[in-house]
């Protein structure tokens, strides 16, 4: 039973002694995420985001959520039989991240090195991002209808604060933004469904915290 489950995950050396290796954070039902992982997943973002690595409590539960709803993302698309990405289409990713960030291999190489991950860990994030990005498309854009109505309450209750942005003397109309209104109106609702779905599976699902993990 998962609730007899060991704090920490052993490993048997060849000598007979065992070594701990990883630390159980999280059990989500009969699934579990280890301290290893949500320290992957900080690394990372971390350096997806060009921010300072933050290993705190505060910032190691926060993962720890993402985590379980990637667990949760995971699941769905395992029993929707849901079309992955092939690892081959992270490839154009990477070099746009490399293009974007470093002006030189050499500068990359010591930005993995100064997050202490692998290529092959930044490849499989992105990879993931890709899925999620897919499964989101299929599973909540594909059903999501905007009508004229929404299009126009939109315009005219954001209007201030649009024609503050465009500056004096720019002129601001429902044609020229239509596209854009229509599409950020599409992302809220995702949003929302996303959170409402997550919500909902997240009630259902027994999710136990191990604080020892947390320190």
């Amino acid at each position: 039973m998962i609730g007899q489950l060991t704090l920490v995950l052993l490993l048997s050396a060849a000598v007979g002694r065992s070594e701990i290796i990883d630390r159980i954070a999280v059990t989500i039902g009969n699934q579990v995420i280890t301290e290893s992982q949500i320290l992957r997943e900080l690394r990372l973002a971390a350096f997806l985001n060009s921010d300072a690595l933050d290993f705190s409590s505060s910032a190691r539960r926060k993962s720890a959520d993402r985590l379980i709803e990637q667990m949760f993302i995971r699941n769905e698309i395992e029993v929707g039989a849901y079309a992955p990405p092939s690892a081959t289409e992270v490839e154009p990713i990477l070099r746009q991240v490399q293009a974007q960030r470093f002006h030189t291999p050499e500068e990359y190489d010591a930005a993995l090195e100064k997050y202490r991950i692998t290529e092959e860990e930044l490849k499989t994030y992105l990879l993931w991002q890709l899925t999620l990005l897919r499964f989101i498309d299929v599973r909540f854009r594909a059903g999501i209808q905007i009508s004229e109505q929404d299009i126009r309450q939109y315009f005219n209750k954001e209007l201030p604060q649009l024609e503050k942005k465009a500056g004096p003397g720019a002129k601001i109309s429902l044609e020229t933004l239509r596209d854009k209104i229509q599409e950020s109106l599409i992302d809220e609702r995702i949003d929302q469904q996303i959170d409402d779905w997550l919500n909902q599976v997240r009630k259902r699902t027994r999710i136990d915290y191990y604080p020892e993990a947390f320190q």
